[in-house]
Formats: C-alpha cells, structure tokens, sequence
C-alpha cells in the first residue's frame, strides 16, 4: 500500500499525466444544396455581394442572405426588397444622359449586364467607353426593376426546411447575353436564314436516242393506161357495120376450081 501511495507522490512530483483519448471523427463535408431561385436578386454580401441578371428559374449553391429580403413560392426564392445600390464616381444613367457625382452616393437601380459596371465589394464603378462629353444615347440603358412575385408568395422558411420545386418546373433559363455598348441594348440574335427546301431532282438515266422506224414503201405497180370510153355516135356505127351482109370473098388465082353441080 505505501509502495501505491509513494509511486503516485513521485509521478505527481515529476508532472507526468496521464490521459486516455478517445479517437473524434472529422466531420463531414458539407452537403451540396442546389437552391432555385425564381428570377433576378442580390448575391450575399459575405460571398462578395453584387446582382444576378439571371431573370427566371436558375440555381445557386447557397442560400438568399439576408433571407428577409426574398419570398418563397413553389419551391422558388424572389427578391421583395427594394433595389439600392452605391455608385463610384460618373456613370450613365437609365434613358440617356450622364452622372456627374464624383463621390460615392446611391441609386434604386442596379446596371445592365456587362455594360462596363464593376463591382468592387460594395458598390459599382464605370469604367466604359461612354464620358460627360459623350454620354449614351437614350435608348442605351432601358431601365427595368425585377419582376414581382407571383400573388401565392409568402415568407421563406427556414434553411433546414427548404424543399426545392415539382422536378416538372425545374427548367432554367438561359444566362443573360452581354450589354451592348454601340448599340441600343442587349444584342439580338436572329435565328439562321434556312435555304428554301426543293424537292430532291428525279435522276433519269439517260438513254440512246431512239431512231424513226423505217418507212416501207409498197412496190409501185405499172400505170395502165385506161382506153378512154368511146363516144356514143362511134358505138351505133360499129353497130351498122356488125348488120351489113358478108360478102363473098373474090376469087383469087390460086382458088382451086370449085365443081358445078347442076
């Protein structure tokens, strides 16, 4: 007993502990959520923050922060708050015209897609081809607000509770096209002019030409030449000579002698 009691003195003096672990397990990663968003909103600010241009069914790997400023229905996120955002210096404005403002003030609307707006953490800044001495004609910037909700939107739920759209209305749109700074707005593409459709030519294989069939002539028979009809008044003489009585026959020198006969 006093060996147990002395050994536990001389550990204790030394300042050796010890411990049993019991092996933690590492957590696990993080699931990948694939959240549906019904049209434009704000991106979250601890992801850098700015605006999605993407205006109808898209998906997102996070969450609408702050969860406030959105409305659920379906199964989609929308955007309900109001559109403020700061601007860095000149700009151009929605409808034609220029922003002289050099210091950082705010406007309710956000800038086109890739119009040459930059997003610097908090705010935008323009660093295109238009200036003050040549500001963008009117129809440049069309200004638009996000479209509203539907009427059955109502407050979000919880992250935990989120359950994404009917695999029938999961059909994303396709992202936005680049603003275009010579013309008038986004460009449109034209569909590709289809040539007319003919129907395919019938081949016809060609064939040696064909010759006439022979002509065969009959052989000609001789012409005979037809005793015209003689007249009526040389008809009735030959008649008068056939009626006249034989004559007889002179006697010639070398007639035998005939015999009377008495």
């Amino acid at each position: 007993m006093r060996r147990a009691v002395l050994t536990l003195i001389v550990l204790s003096l030394s300042g050796c502990v010890f411990t049993v672990a019991t092996p933690v397990p590492a957590p696990p990663p993080p699931a990948v959520v694939e959240v549906w968003y019904g049209g434009q909103h704000v991106l979250p600010a601890p992801l850098g923050g700015g605006w999605c241009w993407v205006d109808g069914p898209h998906t997102h790997d996070f969450f609408p922060d702050p969860l406030d400023a959105f409305v659920f229905a379906d199964g989609f996120y929308y955007w309900r708050a109001p559109v403020v955002f700061t601007y860095y210096g000149g700009h151009p404005m929605p409808g034609g015209g220029w922003c002289p403002i050099g210091s950082p003030h705010r406007h309710d609307f956000f800038p086109p897609y890739g119009a040459g707006f930059t997003w610097r953490g908090s705010g935008w800044a323009y660093g295109g081809p238009w200036g003050p001495a040549s500001p963008p004609p009117p129809g440049w910037w069309t200004w638009a607000p996000p479209r509203p909700p539907p009427p059955g939107a109502a407050r979000p739920p919880a992250w935990g509770q989120y359950h994404p759209p009917p695999p029938a209305m999961r059909q994303p749109v396709a992202p936005p096209r680049p603003h275009d700074d010579h013309g008038h707005g986004p460009p449109v593409t034209k569909p590709p002019v289809q040539p007319p459709q003919h129907p395919p030519a019938t081949v016809t294989p060609q064939q040696p030409p064909q010759r006439p069939p022979a002509t065969v002539t009959p052989p000609q028979r001789p012409a005979t030449t037809a005793t015209p009809p003689k007249p009526p008044e040389a008809r009735k003489d030959k008649e008068k000579k056939d009626d006249t009585p034989s004559r007889p026959k002179e006697k010639k020198d070398g007639d035998p002698p005939r015999k009377q006969v008495d």
